[in-house]
């Protein structure tokens, strides 16, 4: 009875939502993307839930970050501790593991390992490229979702079917090129839209009738939404010539 009215969709069905309940997914973040994901996934059943990001709750987290109380912000409590104790009054029978650290190349093996899915929820361009290097070399699929201002993209990355994302962007942009939050804002319903985009585009990951290469851009403020195709590039330095860069070692590194 608790899931009736998303089995009652063709679409996902009872058969999408014994693929949820069985499935792991790790979210890297817990700002304003993350904290959603979170939620949408624990009250549609997932089995497990992986959560990783090293911030502490503050006032300027609460117009978009749903899961955070003002008390958590003047305490200054860790988002992911916060955000599984919230997460757990709303489903009990989730399984979630919170993790308060920053997802580098020397522990993201440890976060991530076999996982069934991997969604984008960092405002850090290095750790996009760091997810996109991991999830192509284990084979575990991953969505892609950057927001700022009042618009953003979205694209869901299945090794080895489709484009990944540095067919779409070879090289990460020079510091201060990229649209973020913290250069352009942010409104609470850009975030909402995009992981409503994303947790459904998840949820046809999972069920194995997602097609690769489409490319969402939107805009809430038009509004707006259309996708188009990306096709994978043979040249990528990723998919196309299995080359990890962002999981090597930095130059002068001694860590393994």
């Amino acid at each position: 009875m608790r899931y009736a009215k998303q089995t009652a969709v063709k679409e996902f069905g009872v058969e999408g939502q014994a693929v949820l309940s069985a499935a792991t997914v790790a979210i890297i973040g817990c700002g304003g993307l993350g904290c959603l994901q979170a939620e949408l996934l624990t009250r549609m059943g997932v089995g497990t839930l992986r959560i990783a990001d090293p911030d502490i709750v503050t006032l300027g987290n609460l117009h978009r970050q749903l899961l955070f109380t003002e008390e958590e912000a003047t305490a200054g409590t860790p988002k992911v501790t916060a955000a599984a104790a919230r997460l757990a009054t709303f489903n009990s029978g989730v399984s979630i593991r919170a993790r308060p650290e920053r997802i580098t190349r020397d522990n993201i093996t440890d976060f991530a390992a076999g996982a069934d899915l991997i969604l984008d929820a960092t405002d850090q361009t290095a750790t996009r490229y760091l997810i996109n290097d991991f999830c192509l070399r284990e084979n575990i699929p991953w969505i892609y979702t950057g927001v700022a201002g009042t618009g953003g993209m979205l694209l869901p990355i299945l090794p080895q079917k489709g484009p990944c994302l540095r067919c779409l962007y070879p090289e990460p942009p020079a510091e201060g090129e990229a649209a973020t939050c913290a250069s352009n804002g942010i409104l609470p319903p850009t975030v909402t839209l995009a992981v409503s985009l994303q947790v459904a585009q998840a949820l046809r990951l999972l069920n194995r009738t997602l097609r690769p290469g489409r490319l969402t851009l939107f805009n809430v403020w038009e509004p707006s939404v259309r996708a188009t195709v990306l096709h994978r590039d043979p040249s990528c330095p990723c998919c196309g010539r299995h080359r990890f860069d962002f999981l090597a070692p930095a130059t002068g590194d001694k860590k393994g």
